[in-house]
């Protein structure tokens, strides 16, 4: 499950220490599932009366509540900790359901800390929640790659904004989305423009490797000022709809319907752990952010 280092402009646990968020997510993942999986097992095997939150929190000496301290760290530290499965939870009948409870658990896990830290908190918008693509990154790549979502940047004071980049521990994938349907045909139209299709319309869109180029330059740009250099590969995607061109060269990939499965498989081959060279280049596309948040209400305040 990809990382969300940073989604928009919101306030992100990624930006306070990027060296310790990683590896915090994976293992509280870990734990969560191993919890989830372990109590819906019992349940099977017709352990129906398992105690939950409450019972937990009266047995100070035992060794389920010196598990669960590993989840509940500082009071304060919100979402910082994964809760106990619920009882609803515990009712689905199949392996997969779990599984599907656990992703959907977890994407909205990752969109928390990628809008939230401990003192401060950005509202995000409801559409992120739906987005394909975005639900794509975060529950289909490996833990090690780490995502940029339409984030913006600070150049010369001023914010500019990009679309996706995918930090992985080798190279950096900047992608221009295609929204769309299986209905919806994408044609290059001239130098500047493409044509989008869809139930017998058809809308003039601005050519996607002009958004491209652009994204990698500011991208190559801040990392080349802090003296770092790494292998950027660009790539349109369409994931749900279609695109009629003929192959765009070695530079820049087209990804549609058809071949996005091939596109899906390739990525998940790479099975190397995170690298300090990609923390650090993480580290400095963090630092040329732009964030925009809110300082938390306390509980006086609220």
């Amino acid at each position: 499950m990809g990382q969300l280092l940073k989604l928009s402009d919101y306030v992100s646990r990624y930006e306070i220490d990027i060296y310790r968020y990683p590896a915090r997510y994976v293992r509280l993942k870990k734990e969560r599932w191993q919890r989830l999986k372990q109590d819906w097992e019992n349940r099977k095997k017709g352990y129906n009366d398992l105690p939950f939150w409450n019972d937990y929190e009266k047995k100070d000496s035992s060794i389920i509540i010196k598990s669960l301290r590993l989840f509940r760290r500082k009071k304060k530290d919100i979402k910082e900790e994964v809760d106990l499965p619920s009882e609803q939870q515990l009712r689905h009948h199949t392996m997969e359901e779990l599984k599907e409870t656990f992703r959907k658990e977890l994407f909205e896990f990752q969109v928390n800390w990628a809008s939230s830290t401990v003192s401060k908190v950005s509202y995000v918008k409801k559409s992120y929640y739906f987005d394909t693509l975005l639900n794509f990154l975060l529950n289909e790549l490996p833990d090690t790659y780490f995502v940029f979502y339409e984030p913006s940047f600070i150049l010369k004071k001023a914010p500019v904004d990009l679309e996706v980049i995918v930090l992985t521990p080798s190279e950096v994938w900047l992608i221009h989305p295609l929204r769309g349907n299986s209905h919806t045909i994408f044609q290059p139209e001239s130098d500047r423009f493409w044509v989008r299709k869809q139930d017998g319309r058809n809308e003039r869109i601005l050519h996607p490797f002009i958004s491209l180029r652009r994204m990698k330059t500011v991208v190559e740009g801040i990392l080349s000022e802090k003296g770092m250099s790494l292998p950027i590969r660009t790539a349109v995607v369409a994931k749900d709809s279609f695109i009629d061109m003929p192959a765009a060269g070695k530079n820049i990939k087209i990804i549609d319907k058809r071949s996005f499965d091939t596109f899906k498989q390739s990525i998940l081959k790479n099975k190397s752990p995170i690298k300090h060279v990609q923390l650090k280049a993480a580290d400095i596309l963090l630092s040329q952010s732009l964030t925009k948040s809110e300082h938390r209400l306390s509980e006086g305040e609220q």
